[in-house]
């Protein structure tokens, strides 16, 4: 039950949130149709756990209404749950391994500098190739290939007791600690997801009316820590009526290694004030980050309706392919994580809809996706020919059937922890180098929240041997260089 605080008030405004500002007045210039826009939506940190996929506790009209437009993957994953490195793995369309695209710091130029990234083949294919907001985690990353690129100002708080608050704060891992939370009585334009909204849309419409084809690649920061939105997106949910996890606590069984190797929520605890820097936390305290997250998620939906929605305002949408992703999911307190960085699904399990002129509309999908398929999938509907070296499948079997199963597992990993997933189990192996350190099986059909590490009961070990095998073989896989 979506938890709205004063409903009727709000009813109103989800409609807004819907329609955004429309205009009777349309762009009269008409489009290239030999190219295929590309609208290429990043988003931050966003678990699947929204309306569309069977959710209702947080307020996303607009990204429910693209999946209605298009085709929604209900079992999409990251190759690596890490900002920096997921996304230079989707921008280029090589898998990371154990010496590529490993930290949230990666820079995709340093570790494939041969690699073409999207940017480059569609700026070679004669597109106008635009990014605003986060697109890579650094914005001097392959930026020669954009025409035009701007990351602007992230994370810049607007209340002034926040400002003040930061002044005299104490240093974190990356600078001085900040609010983990700030909801001022501001318009949606004042944070940098409002700004680079509105520069999309200015852009979108000059090029339109140039007869310019694009790639317009928005990167929303939201719902990334700090949770800093518009007042009006924290007072939608009823901060007393928020649940809480019900599974705060390490999986049973499990090794020490699946915690010590890859989780301590430290981007939470190292950058923030208030956040204690080990144990538990309050439950006053994450119900107030949750409640942020929400507000956070609610705040950036109703950018990307306004985003779409200009796009109808245009005349352009039926040749303008619309592709949502985020770089990983997130943890809001289960098995007593935070943030991402993990194999487990909280970390792993991503949102993704195509919505494409060309292909099937309202339809969801159980195959298997991993980020790495979106470069062949974006070639392959504007006519590019992909490079020789991209390591994942195009996704266009899907979008034209989406009952058939391309791909019926996927791999994963982050730090010493490696995952193979599929429908009915995930299975995990931790290394130091070649050294082995253990492992983790969930069965998925009857412990869909990994609450029981079954991998050492004797009657799995057929299913352990099995699952260890296709990992070896994917492991051997991906640490092969494709550039050779």
């Amino acid at each position: 039950m979506t938890i709205l605080k004063h409903k009727l008030p709000y009813l109103f405004l989800i409609a807004l949130l819907i329609t955004g500002c429309k205009s009777d007045t349309k762009t009269t210039a008409s489009v290239d149709q030999q190219k295929q826009n590309i609208l290429f939506i990043a988003i931050d940190d966003l678990r699947p756990k929204i309306n569309s996929y069977g959710e209702t506790k947080m307020i996303t009209p607009n990204i429910d209404q693209l999946a209605r437009e298009g085709v929604q993957f209900n079992n999409a994953f990251t190759n690596i749950a890490v900002c920096g490195a997921s996304r230079s793995s989707i921008m280029t369309g090589v898998r990371p391994s154990q010496k590529r695209f490993n930290d949230f710091s990666t820079r995709a130029s340093v570790d494939a500098p041969t690699a073409i990234p999207l940017n480059q083949i569609f700026k070679e294919n004669g597109y106008e190739t635009i990014g605003y907001g986060k697109i890579y985690h650094h914005e001097d990353d392959f930026s020669e290939h954009w025409s035009e690129v701007e990351k602007g100002r992230p994370h810049v708080f607007q209340d002034p007791k926040s400002i003040e608050i930061i002044n005299n704060a104490e240093r974190g891992e990356y600078g001085k600690k900040t609010p983990v939370l700030e909801y001022p009585e501001v318009d949606d334009y004042a944070y940098n997801d409002g700004k680079i909204t509105k520069k999309a849309i200015a852009k979108m419409k000059s090029l339109t009316e140039q007869n310019k084809p694009f790639f317009m690649a928005v990167g929303y920061v939201s719902p990334h820590l700090p949770f800093i939105q518009p007042k009006k997106y924290w007072d939608m949910y009823d901060h007393d009526a928020i649940e809480l996890v019900d599974n705060p606590y390490q999986p049973k069984n499990s090794p020490n290694i699946a915690i010590e190797a890859q989780h301590n929520s430290a981007e939470l605890r190292k950058n923030y004030l208030g956040i204690p820097a080990q144990g538990q936390l309050s439950d006053e305290l994450s119900r107030d980050l949750i409640h942020g997250y929400y507000a956070s998620v609610t705040y950036m939906d109703a950018l990307v309706g306004e985003l779409i929605q200009s796009l109808d305002e245009m005349g352009i949408r039926e040749n303008t392919t619309i592709i949502l992703w985020s770089d990983h999911g997130y943890f809001l307190g289960e098995h007593g994580f935070w943030c991402k960085h993990s194999t487990f699904q909280e970390a792993i399990k991503i949102p993704f809809i195509i919505s494409s002129p060309k292909f099937a509309k309202n339809k969801t999908t159980e195959s298997f996706t991993e980020l790495v398929d979106v470069y062949p999938t974006l070639c392959e509907i504007t006519g590019i020919k992909a490079p020789d070296y991209i390591q994942g499948k195009s996704l266009i079997p899907v979008l034209e059937n989406p009952s058939i199963m391309l791909k019926d597992e996927i791999y994963t990993r982050y730090k010493q922890g490696e995952a193979v997933v599929d429908q009915n189990y995930s299975y995990t192996e931790f290394f130091e180098g070649d050294k082995y350190l253990g492992n983790m099986l969930y069965d998925l059909d009857v412990d869909g929240k990994q609450n029981m590490d079954i991998s050492k009961e004797s009657e799995n070990k057929m299913v352990v041997e099995k699952y260890s095998q296709k990992l070896k073989a994917m492991r051997d896989m991906v640490n092969e260089n494709p550039f050779d």
